[in-house]
């Protein structure tokens, strides 16, 4: 039993609590890297400019979802990167209020410089880990994201 008396488990040891130091130590390293090559990009810039490498032509919507990014912050991110040259803006063929987003030959030469540090640093973290354990994080992950959408 803990000092209040309610039973709760130290915030330490709380999964959810464990999962955002990851995430923290995650964005530090990130940011970290992104300044040592002088990208010009903050964090979730970079996450916002690989997915779009990924799902080239996608429309804002899909990317502020697959990111979890709010729209607002997602429109503010795509001027910026339209800004840096490295993602272009083209307007939608099927729906004229729509853009499509593509990354920039300057943005795919930036994404080719980064991403082995990028692995690497998203490998380190798995060190030790055999494939059956990466596979029984990646189910145990998604079942926690599952049981909150309930």
């Amino acid at each position: 039993m803990d000092k209040n008396g309610l039973g709760e488990q130290p915030i330490e040891k709380l999964y959810a609590f464990m999962m955002e130091q990851i995430i923290r130590k995650y964005r530090a390293i990130a940011g970290k890297t992104l300044r040592q090559h002088q990208s010009g990009l903050q964090v979730d810039e970079w996450v916002v400019l690989k997915q779009i490498s990924e799902k080239d032509g996608c429309s804002q919507i899909e990317l502020a979802r697959s990111t979890l990014t709010g729209p607002a912050k997602m429109t503010r991110m795509i001027d910026n990167l339209v800004h840096k040259e490295l993602v272009e803006k083209q307007q939608s063929e099927e729906d004229r209020r729509r853009h499509q987003i593509f990354v920039s030959k300057k943005g795919k030469q930036l994404i080719q410089k980064l991403w082995p540090e990028v692995a690497a640093y998203r490998q380190a973290a798995l060190k030790g880990f055999s494939d059956a354990d990466k596979k029984k994080l990646m189910d145990l992950l998604q079942k926690m994201i599952d049981n909150l959408d309930d």
